[in-house]
């Protein structure tokens, strides 16, 4: 079974409060879920919209013989490069710091499942890149509604 996944992130960061979207494409079956949350940065979300969708495929998928991820965030790909060449993943930036927990459970899930990474240009006509993006958006600017009502 070969499965395309597209992610996205959106963040907020004056207020803080961020989104994620997940595309994902199975045998000309689309699957499409996103969330809100607080978020430190723009790749808090990126990592989480990853994370969200490698937990998807972990918990519903059995017969995976490879996976085509699609993210707009290089930095993503980056620590998995690095994860898979060297086997091990340091931890010297800030932003990974911030990112620690997030980081390790994806390199958890990049261990188990049959992955080709590729790093997309965000808003450049990519349909899948568009659907995932449009999806972390509204789940984002939902939750910003949902919070301003509650005040």
């Amino acid at each position: 079974m070969d499965i395309k996944v597209y992610t996205d992130g959106s963040c907020y960061s004056n207020l803080k409060i961020g989104g994620w979207g997940v595309y994902i494409i199975v045998d000309k079956k689309s699957i499409k879920f996103s969330g809100a949350c607080s978020c430190k940065d723009s790749v808090s979300v990126e990592f989480l919209a990853v994370l969200k969708a490698l937990e998807y495929l972990d918990y519903y998928f059995d017969d995976i013989e490879k996976v085509s991820f699609y993210t707009d965030c290089d930095y993503v790909v980056k620590v998995v490069k690095e994860f898979e060449n060297k086997g091990k993943f340091s931890f010297r930036s800030k932003t990974s710091l911030k990112n620690r927990k997030n980081i390790s459970t994806l390199l958890h899930y990049v261990s188990l499942l049959p992955i080709d990474w590729y790093v997309v240009k965000s808003h450049r006509g990519n349909k899948g890149n568009q659907i995932a993006d449009s999806l972390a958006r509204k789940a984002a600017q939902l939750y910003i509604k949902q919070k301003k009502e509650g005040d």
